[in-house]
């Protein structure tokens, strides 16, 4: 078709009418684009380069692998990956960082461990478990036996410079060939990770091959000797040299490892190891806790908890802390509650010291019930056993009094613990509502009640979700709902895996109670206090009715020992009470053999006797609590019961012992019967008006009375005016009957 002048115009025209358009898109997209560079910039560029990188959890592998430590350590990796994979994420693979730390042992090189359990753990790290998850082990000293297996199964292998890295067959029989299923197990997991070399992973555990480097036209590669034919008539070989000669295990060093390929990184930190993965800052900052050199203990906290038992908690812990230096406290707990003030103080105790450079850490395997879950929830650590609860009816019911006293104790509480007060509090008070906050700019989720949540000082970023308490009944949690509201650190099967958790070789010791502190306990119950108390005064007793025996003396004071010793070992006796009782005795001693008077020394010492007694048996000077009002009722009920018991062995004694064959002839009686009314007509005849005027010597103190010789003569006299002294001259002034009264003559 010929190309006319229309058809010209529009041809050219049309195109021409787009530039317009075309230069003012450019102008947008060149603003744009310049704007972008702005943004960013405006952005923080530690921020925006801290979101770019990966996050991270360090796991701790302790060696060798024994018992059920695999089972344990696969579940730490399912939960730690959950965890991982709930946290928001930049597209890149979480990563889990496996440190292998070989116990102290024979050699330090982690050996005996068992293949089933390596090949257990190393099997979970290679399967589908692990999807989503990067894993990288870290060498940091050398180690040796079936542990190599699990650092092969990982994704990436870092070593330290120093450390050497095989002979994982150190710990099969020598005399016997290394069993074929073995060699199986490690081919296996070199074919599914395909990080090391298959020749070099058999040349760790079978000592029968020999490994080559080979040198071909095209690359490197390490075989098996009996395959560099086979190599050899497919290419053209350069070069070979022996990595690892027949007849022994391959043991790498770092160098070695790194050039063959079978680690990808040598470095000697976990900085390092963090700055190279790209990790988040801090995600490996768990490490320096987590290595330290536990000294752990292990108190059980059975039945309900009162007075009692909270200050054996106290003062056995104490012990342990102050002789071994513990610094790993465990409280495994059994119990369904008890008196609150009691469980409220050792949750303060257990917080405090968790506070201080110690990790308390409470195991509950079944129920930590009522007033009980405080002192789990203090801890800086809680392990269940999987369907173990925390929480519900307390076994002594709580008044409003005591929930308001315990709230302000949780309040006080809290600051040394990572916990919020809502949910102690909940767990005693049914009619608190907690629910589930959002920070709407972290993401973070917290139990507050509303007053809590609006005590937060950025209050405006928390929003509300779901209530987690029921109206009318207090927070009980099961494991799983412990697990959801991220309470729980830790969910094992038995101890074996707590242990595993912790890196610890055995068990942790037992703190227990000794022979001498269950005496002690036994002796400060009220009962026995009682007896102890009647005892001694029965040893006094008996003591003045046979002087110079030291019978009745020694009884007196291995029971008032005793009584102390037991009130002291409990808490409740201090210095204070000592004192008092022995200045209490001392001052009846002056009144009755030394100052014969008024009676203030008699009277003030009886006084300060009772008063030490009392206090004996409370552990506060000033009742304040509904507990120190019914302890101090307790004290005066051992005080007065023990009175009135006194008063009827007194009685009692002086009845019968006179009677007892033996006794009788070494104590000293008055007379009795005919000579007792002899001595009384006698007395009643006595006449002594010849003295009158007469001066004599005192034989004794006068205090009024006391005695005087005249003429050869004994004679009780009483003294007129102020006390005589022993040896002084006197004169009698006047007689009346038996009675004679004298005065000193100067």
């Amino acid at each position: 078709m010929p190309l006319t002048t229309d058809t010209y115009s529009r041809i050219v025209t049309k195109p021409l009418l787009l530039v317009p358009v075309l230069c003012l898109f450019a102008v947008v997209a060149g603003s744009f684009a310049h704007a972008q560079p702005d943004q960013a910039d405006a952005a923080d560029p530690a921020e925006q380069q801290q979101e770019e990188k990966r996050p991270a959890r360090l796991l701790r592998l302790r060696l060798p692998i024994t018992g059920n430590a695999d089972s344990a350590f696969r579940s730490m990796l399912d939960r730690t990956r959950k965890q991982l994979l709930a946290e928001p994420g930049n597209g890149q693979r979480p990563v889990i960082v496996i440190e292998f730390v070989p116990l102290a042992g024979a050699d330090g090189f982690g050996q005996g461990t068992d293949f089933s359990r390596a090949q257990s753990i190393a099997r979970y790290l290679t399967s589908t478990n692990m999807t989503g998850i990067e894993t990288c082990a870290f060498l940091p000293q050398s180690i040796k036996g079936h542990n190599v297996l699990v650092a092969l199964a990982c994704e990436k292998i870092a070593i330290a410079s120093t450390a050497e890295f095989g002979e994982a067959g150190i710990d099969e029989d020598p005399t016997r060939p290394i069993d074929p299923a073995v060699i199986e197990g490690y081919r296996q997991i070199a074919r599914d990770r395909r990080t090391a070399p298959e020749a070099i992973v058999v040349g760790l555990i079978d000592p029968s091959v020999e490994v080559l480097k080979v040198t071909t036209e095209a690359r490197n590669e390490y075989i098996e000797a009996d395959q560099l034919e086979a190599l050899e008539q497919k290419e053209t070989v350069i070069d070979s040299t022996t990595l690892i000669p027949a007849g022994s295990m391959g043991l790498l060093s770092a160098s070695e490892a790194r050039d063959s390929g079978t680690v990808r990184l040598k470095l000697d930190t976990l900085d390092e190891l963090a700055r190279d993965l790209g990790l988040k800052d801090g995600s490996l900052s768990e490490a320096a806790s987590m290595v330290a050199d536990w000294r752990p203990v292990m108190y059980t906290l059975e039945g309900p908890i009162d007075a009692s038992s909270q200050r054996r908690a106290v003062r056995l812990i104490d012990n342990e802390i102050l002789m071994n230096d513990s610094n790993w406290i465990g409280i495994r707990i059994h119990s369904f509650g008890g008196r609150p003030s009691a469980a409220m103080g050792l949750a303060s105790y257990l917080a405090e010291i968790g506070a201080d450079n110690r990790r308390v850490v409470a195991y509950v395997p079944e129920e930590a019930g009522g007033v009980a879950a405080l002192v789990a929830l203090s801890a800086n650590q809680l392990v269940v056993h999987p369907g173990a609860k925390i929480g519900g009816e307390n076994g002594m019911p709580l008044d409003e009094s005591q929930i308001a006293a315990l709230r302000d104790a949780i309040q006080a509480t809290i600051p040394n613990t990572t916990r919020t007060w809502s949910l102690l509090l909940a767990m005693v008070d049914p009619d608190l509502e907690v629910f589930r906050y959002t920070n709407t700019q972290t993401g973070a989720e917290r139990l507050f009640c509303e007053d809590e949540a609006k005590q937060q000082s950025d209050s405006k970023d928390w929003r509300r979700g779901d209530p987690i308490t029921t109206p009318g009944e207090v927070l009980k949690l099961d494991s799983d709902q412990l697990v959801a509201f991220d309470i729980v650190s830790h969910v094992v099967r038995n101890a074996e895996e707590l242990n595993q958790i912790y890196g610890f070789e055995s068990s942790p010791p037992e703190v227990r109670v000794t022979w001498t502190q269950e005496i002690a306990e036994g002796l400060a119950s009220p009962g026995v206090a009682v007896l102890l108390i009647v005892i001694a005064f029965c040893g006094i007793y008996f003591e003045l009715h046979t002087p110079g025996m030291g019978i009745g003396g020694f009884i007196a004071a291995l029971a008032i020992l005793l009584f102390f010793w037991s009130k002291a070992t409990d808490g409740s006796a201090s210095w204070l009470e000592i004192l008092l009782f022995v200045g209490g005795m001392l001052s009846i001693m002056l009144e009755v053999f030394v100052l014969p008077g008024l009676g203030i020394f008699g009277l003030g010492g009886a006084l300060m006797v009772v008063a030490s007694l009392v206090l004996a048996g409370q552990h506060h000077l000033i009742p304040r609590t509904a507990e120190d009002y019914q302890e101090l009722q307790t004290s005066l009920a051992v005080v007065a019961t023990s009175g009135i018991l006194m008063v009827v062995m007194g009685l009692v004694l002086r009845r019968f012992l006179p009677s007892i064959p033996i006794l009788n002839e070494i104590m000293l009686t008055g007379p009795a019967g005919e000579e007792l009314q002899q001595l009384n007509y006698r007395e009643s005849l006595a006449e002594f008006s010849h003295l009158m005027g007469h001066r004599g010597v005192t034989t004794t103190p006068l205090m009024p009375s006391g005695r005087a010789e005249f003429d050869g003569e004994l004679v009780d006299v009483i003294a007129v005016g102020s006390a005589i002294d022993r040896g002084a001259t006197v004169e009698v002034v006047s007689t009346r009957g038996s009675r004679v009264e004298v005065r000193e003559v100067q």
